[in-house]
Order: C-alpha cells, then sequence, then structure tokens
C-alpha cells in the first residue's frame, strides 16, 4: 500500500486502544485462544526459555510466564505497561518484532497470537528466518495466521477506536514458506470463531519444530 506505514498504524492503534483492547481480547478467551495456550502450556516445560511476540496486554503473560523464564515484545507502550503488571517477573521488551535482536538459540519456544496479522506480506518469509534463528534446535513455534490473500488493508476505526493495519497470506503459502524455512510442522488447524463485535473470523494455527539440519552422508 503506497503511503502506509503499517508499523505506525499498528502502533498508533493499539497505544489508542489502551484497555478497550485489553477488554475485548477478554471476551474471546473462552474460544480458540484458550484451547492453543493449553497445547501450548502442555509443551512448553518449566524452566524453559519463552519468548512472546506481540504479547499486548499480557492476556497469555501470566500462565506462559509460569515456572518459566519469559520475555515479552510488543510495539505499543502501552499495552505494554499492562502487561508488566500481568507478569512482574517477565522480561518485556518495546519494540517492532522485525527490528527487535535476540542472541542465535536463546529461546526453547517462541509464541505468537494474533500479531503476525500486523505484518506485510512480503516481510514475513524474512521475519521468520529470524525467529528460527533464536530457537534452539527442537525448539517450537507456536503461532496463529490469517487465511486470506491480503496484501494489506487499513481497517478504519477498528474497534470503534483507531485505525488498524492487516495483512496475511493463504494457509497453503503460509505453511510451505514455514517449511522452506526450515520448520517441521507438527500440527495445524484451522479455525473459524464468532469475535465480539466484529463478526466471523478465521485462524490458521501452527505448531512446528525447529529441526536440526542433516549433515552430509558419510563417504
Amino acid at each position: 500500500m503506497s503511503g502506509v506505514d503499517p508499523r505506525r498504524i499498528v502502533e498508533r492503534g493499539y497505544d489508542e486502544l489502551d484497555d478497550v483492547y485489553q477488554r475485548w481480547v477478554q471476551q474471546g478467551l473462552d474460544g480458540y485462544r484458550s484451547g492453543f495456550l493449553g497445547r501450548i502450556l502442555d509443551s512448553v516445560p518449566s524452566g524453559a526459555d519463552i519468548l512472546e511476540i506481540g504479547c499486548g496486554p499480557g492476556t497469555d503473560a501470566g500462565a506462559l510466564s509460569e515456572d518459566r523464564r519469559y520475555t515479552g515484545v510488543d510495539l505499543s507502550v502501552v499495552q505494554l505497561a499492562h502487561a508488566e503488571k500481568v507478569a512482574p517477573r517477565g522480561t518485556f521488551v518495546h519494540a517492532d518484532v522485525l527490528d527487535v535482536m535476540f542472541p542465535p538459540s536463546s529461546f526453547d519456544a517462541v509464541v505468537g497470537f494474533y500479531v503476525f496479522n500486523h505484518i506485510p506480506q512480503e516481510q514475513m518469509e524474512p521475519l521468520f528466518r529470524r525467529i528460527f534463528g533464536w530457537l534452539r534446535p527442537g525448539g517450537r513455534l507456536f503461532a496463529s495466521f490469517g487465511t486470506s490473500d491480503n496484501a494489506g488493508a487499513v481497517e478504519p476505526m477498528w474497534l470503534d477506536r483507531a485505525d488498524m493495519y492487516f495483512s496475511s497470506l493463504p494457509v497453503a503459502e503460509n505453511d510451505a514458506f514455514l517449511e522452506d524455512v526450515g520448520f517441521a510442522i507438527e500440527f495445524a488447524d484451522t479455525v473459524t470463531e464468532e469475535e465480539e463485535g466484529e463478526g466471523p473470523a478465521t485462524f490458521h494455527r501452527v505448531i512446528a519444530e525447529k529441526r536440526t539440519p542433516k549433515g552430509p552422508n558419510p563417504s
């Protein structure tokens, strides 16, 4: 979208949404999100290093940080202020995930719920190559994605409060680039749920493992 700065729209949007977003997302916790969170908690052991991208107001930070070393990244300083109250022992980073730096093999798990619906299509594969590098061998990615072929659009007055940028890839393209990056998809499904005040929304959930590349066959 010519002349549109997705980062600025998303950052300003979530700052303006403040606790409106916090209340809205709480209304949907009994849906697909809670089921996916359960899978994550069952899969990531105590003592693990876990990164949540787009942690927002800390909707899942409390559960994810329990007995784990938790890091949350978000573009909105307003949403991070809420998250820090939920998980005071966590580490929080105010940054764009496209710019933030972590050492290689820093995490056992990387989690992202709605955040990838705000990443332009052309930046998705480079982002996941970076995420792949942040994971330790055998580490897992837990992520949900949109399902439509959306090259980028601004929804005016989302949640009746702020403009918001959305983008997504079709499911087949999404899974293909994850595998090209080096992830082995262990679980994937597509679910549709009714979002409060927003109508039906469809998400593609993926659990994928970072596999250690095999070396050359011995001669």
